[in-house]
């Protein structure tokens, strides 16, 4: 019954016979007595047909988890082929969130493709909760992300140290009263500038000041929110953003202050009209690991780009 289980996938993530019958290469007619023989073998039906509306009956959703079971392994043994003979060939699907996305994995990236040509590299963007959600539906091969290290679902080899800083636009009278403490972030790009060598600011004295923060699913929400909780202060959130980028683009046009990360400066060259602050709290830095799931084949393909990961942070520490 599951000889052509790509069949009912196809109808499953495209929710129309039409579009799956053209992205199979075959007949609509076909692949619909295709799929009524299959259910005809498991002996209920797989699609509940209303209309235009295609969606997987309660015994399709298990069918189709099977199905997926059956995608994952028949990969797996494929990357194991592909190791056994050595070939410089195969894929992997890398995940970040969207400011490494953008800064920190394209530099990963262009060297593994210069090194490994043959190899093909898929990037995927999503926030901590959905990445995992990705890791561990087997969608994404690797991730970096920060992670929780006593989940044991996951492997993860630590990558690069962060710094979270308070971030602050540089024309608020505030700042003022911390002249001695200021950071600005050519300090961190030019790596003239040990961050523990600065005091650090107290949270509560900002806590009059507007503030913008990552949306809730994002692990910067998550650490924030710890740090405010510490503080016994409620902040002024006027924005909820998905991405850090856009987060720190609202504090450089002077709207409020946020949270931001060292590597973001690292990275690029960033820091137009605000300063940072150094905060000394146990929610203020976080390690960024490479990581993937727990009793999964690591191929020859992950362990390269591990590796090259490695290589390329080393050298812009």
């Amino acid at each position: 019954m599951f000889s052509k289980y790509e069949y009912i996938y196809a109808v499953y993530t495209e929710k129309s016979f039409t579009r799956a019958a053209k992205k199979l290469f075959i007949s609509q007619p076909s692949l619909s007595a295709a799929v009524k023989n299959i259910e005809n073998k498991v002996g209920a039906p797989l699609f509940e047909r209303n209309g235009v509306h295609i969606t997987p009956t309660e015994i399709g959703v298990e069918y189709i988890r099977t199905a997926e079971k059956i995608m994952r392994a028949e990969k797996d043994f494929e990357n194991r082929i592909h190791d056994i003979y050595n070939l410089e060939t195969g894929e992997i699907t890398v995940g970040g969130t969207n400011y490494l996305c953008s800064y920190v994995l394209p530099k990963i990236i262009n060297r593994f493709t210069n090194m490994y040509p043959k190899i093909k590299v898929t990037l995927m963007e999503a926030n901590s909760g959905k990445l995992s959600e990705m890791m561990d539906n087997e969608e994404i091969d690797v991730i970096i992300d920060s992670y929780d290290e006593t989940m044991d679902i996951y492997v993860g080899s630590q990558l690069l140290s962060e710094r979270i800083l308070l971030c602050v636009p540089s024309h608020w009278k505030i700042n003022d009263k911390f002249s001695d403490r200021q950071i600005y972030p050519e300090n961190i790009y030019n790596g003239d500038i040990n961050i523990d060598d600065v005091p650090p600011v107290p949270i509560n004295a900002f806590s009059n000041e507007p503030f913008i923060m990552l949306k809730k699913g994002n692990d910067m929400y998550d650490r924030a929110t710890a740090m405010f909780g510490n503080w016994k202060i409620t902040p002024n959130v006027i924005f909820n953003v998905d991405q850090l980028n856009i987060s720190y683009s609202l504090v450089e046009s002077g709207m409020g202050a946020g949270f931001i990360t060292d590597t973001f400066f690292k990275f690029s060259e960033f820091g137009r009209n605000t300063v940072l602050y150094n905060i000394a709290q146990q929610h203020s830095s976080r390690i960024l690991h490479i990581v993937y799931k727990k009793h999964r084949y690591l191929t020859s393909a992950m362990k390269k780009f591990i590796t090259t990961a490695k290589e390329v942070v080393a050298e812009t520490k």
